[in-house]
Order: structure tokens, then C-alpha cells, then sequence
């Protein structure tokens, strides 16, 4: 086990740290490291014993016989299951810090892990026989952002049209989060960032990039409106204030999204329950399954500190 590393699937709704001690029962001797950053040659090299574990995300791999959008739950089965590629990610700082907008120079280190096969099988662990590092820029990280945010937006209104039973209170929490630029800060950030003609006229080679996060700004909204049409016909009476305070946000986002980005549709609700998708899913990040535990890797790691991230939208004030 020297200088390996494995990624390790938990037992459901594991924690963590219940792993860790597990894992430090069966090496009483060894020491747990405090920090997820490389290993030197002096931890390497010791005739000690340390164990270095934090959490990974699997990376969805559809098998390619899913050549067309496939139904939510079959996507939901393969983020978690015959899975080989993992990562981690932290946030790092380059240049001079912008206190009045942490977005601009905020990079990410992302490892990726490839096993020898994939999870699960018939251990509940694999050795990793690959590792890679990429860096990505802080207008890719807000890219990737509104991805995820589109991502989980759609998936929760699919989960409420499968499913009229659902509870709300999840629905409730994210839509607001959204919404409410004083529970989540807004997209505004990305605007003082990187829709600048200084940012512009520095980088004149993210002109694509820079439509692209247009781009996904604008089909927040549809997603929006539709959830937030959900909502209401599912809100009790007692949280019709609530709901009410939402609606007004995101008009006023809806307003200033269309005004500066364009109008976006997406299917008739109607088509989304006969299984259709809107045509405007983006998968090329997508988010682990919150049933399942994420996934564990241990004994040594090229990273440290997970990444924050942040839905990016702006509504009323």
C-alpha cells in the first residue's frame, strides 16, 4: 500500500470522517494527515505510516449506445455507477486579490483520478493508475458554474413533473438561493468580472467563452419559470408571502436577463412529462447523485480544498 492511492466507495449514507476511523482501526499505527495537499518526500520516504483521505466526484461516462437525451433516472444510475474517472478540485488565487469581487482571479486546480476499474465491482475499492492535473480559468469556473446551476434547475423540475408528490421545501431553498441576490450574491459578480471591455480588450481570445456564459445566463430563465410555476401551484397558504417575495425577484431577473441577453424557450411542460427534455440541457458538467455518498479517495493526493461554488443569478434587492 506504500505511495498508492485507491478511491474507496462508502457504505450508504457514510460519513466521511466514520470512514476515516474505520480505515484508521484497520492501520493503528499510522497517522492521519491534517492537509489534502501532496504528499513530499519526507511523508513518502518515511518508515512511518500516514494515511491521507478526502472526497471525490465521480465523473458521469454515459456508455455511448445513449447516442440521444435518455430519461433523468437512467442519467441518475450511471453518475454514480460503472464509473472510472474521478476529481477533486480547489480554488486558487493568482494575481493581486479583488476584495470587492472574490470571481475574477479565482483558479481551479482539478485532479482527475482514473481507477483500474470501474466502481463498484466486486471490491468496494480500486487502485488509481492514472493521475492528471489542468488549471481552470476563472471565466471557465463561472461557465461551469452556470452549467451546474442550469443542470440541477432542470433535474429538480423533471423529479416535481415525475413525481407530483415530491415536497417542496428543496424546490423552495433553491429557487430562492437564485433568485435572491441576498441569499447567494447574483451573477452580477460575473458581469464586473468578465463582461468589461477592459476584460475584453486583455482577453480577446474568450470572446466564445464569454458568449457561451451569456448565453447559459439567459436560459436560467426558462428553467426559472418553470420551476417557479411548479412552486405555485404546490405552495401551501402559509408560505404564499413566500412565494409571492419569489415571483417578484425573478420578474425584475427575468426583465433584466431578457433586456441584456436575449429570450430563451425551452418544451411545453406538457412534453416534458411525456418524457421530453428541453433542448437546452447542458451535461458537460454535471453534479454526483445526493442519494449516493460521494466517493472516497485516500492514502495520497495531488490537491487540497474542495472548490466553493455558487449558483450565479441576480434578482431583486
Amino acid at each position: 500500500f506504500q505511495n498508492k492511492v485507491f478511491i474507496y466507495r462508502g457504505k450508504e449514507y457514510e460519513r466521511r470522517e466514520d470512514f476515516e476511523a474505520r480505515l484508521l482501526t484497520q492501520f493503528p499505527n499510522a497517522e492521519k494527515m491534517k492537509t489534502t495537499s501532496p504528499p513530499g518526500d519526507d511523508i513518502k520516504n518515511s518508515s512511518g505510516q500516514y494515511i491521507q483521505c478526502f472526497t471525490v466526484k465521480p465523473k458521469l461516462d454515459l456508455p455511448s449506445k445513449f447516442h440521444r437525451p435518455v430519461s433523468e433516472q437512467i442519467v441518475s444510475f450511471y453518475r454514480v455507477n460503472e464509473v472510472q474517472r474521478f476529481e477533486y478540485s480547489r480554488p486558487v488565487r493568482k494575481g493581486e486579490k479583488n476584495p470587492d469581487n472574490e470571481f475574477a482571479n479565482m483558479w481551479i486546480e482539478r485532479t482527475i483520478y482514473v481507477t483500474a476499474y470501474k466502481l463498484p465491482g466486486i471490491l468496494r475499492w480500486f487502485e488509481v493508475k492514472s493521475v492528471f492535473m489542468v488549471e481552470i480559468s476563472p471565466l471557465e469556473n463561472a461557465i461551469e458554474t452556470m452549467q451546474l446551476t442550469n443542470d440541477k434547475i432542470n433535474n429538480m423540475v423533471q423529479q416535481h413533473l415525475n413525481d407530483p408528490n415530491l415536497p417542496i421545501n428543496p424546490l423552495s431553498m433553491l429557487l430562492n438561493g437564485i433568485v435572491d441576490p441576498a441569499v447567494m450574491g447574483g451573477f452580477t459578480n460575473y458581469e464586473k468580472a468578465f463582461f468589461t471591455e477592459k476584460y475584453m480588450h486583455e482577453h480577446p481570445e474568450d470572446h466564445d467563452k464569454i458568449e457561451k456564459l451569456k448565453d447559459l445566463i439567459a436560459w436560467q430563465i426558462p428553467f426559472l419559470a418553470e420551476g417557479i410555476r411548479i412552486h405555485g401551484e404546490k405552495v401551501t397558504e402559509a408560505l404564499r408571502p413566500f412565494h409571492e417575495r419569489m415571483e417578484a425577484c425573478f420578474r425584475q431577473l427575468k426583465d433584466k436577463v431578457e433586456k441584456q441577453y436575449g429570450v430563451r424557450a425551452v418544451l411545453s411542460s406538457l412534453d416534458d412529462r411525456r418524457g421530453s427534455r428541453p433542448r437546452s440541457m447542458v451535461r458537460s458538467f454535471t453534479m454526483p447523485s445526493s442519494s449516493r455518498p460521494l466517493s472516497v479517495a485516500s492514502v495520497s493526493s495531488i490537491s487540497s480544498d474542495s472548490t466553493p461554488s455558487r449558483p450565479g443569478s441576480d434578482g431583486c434587492v
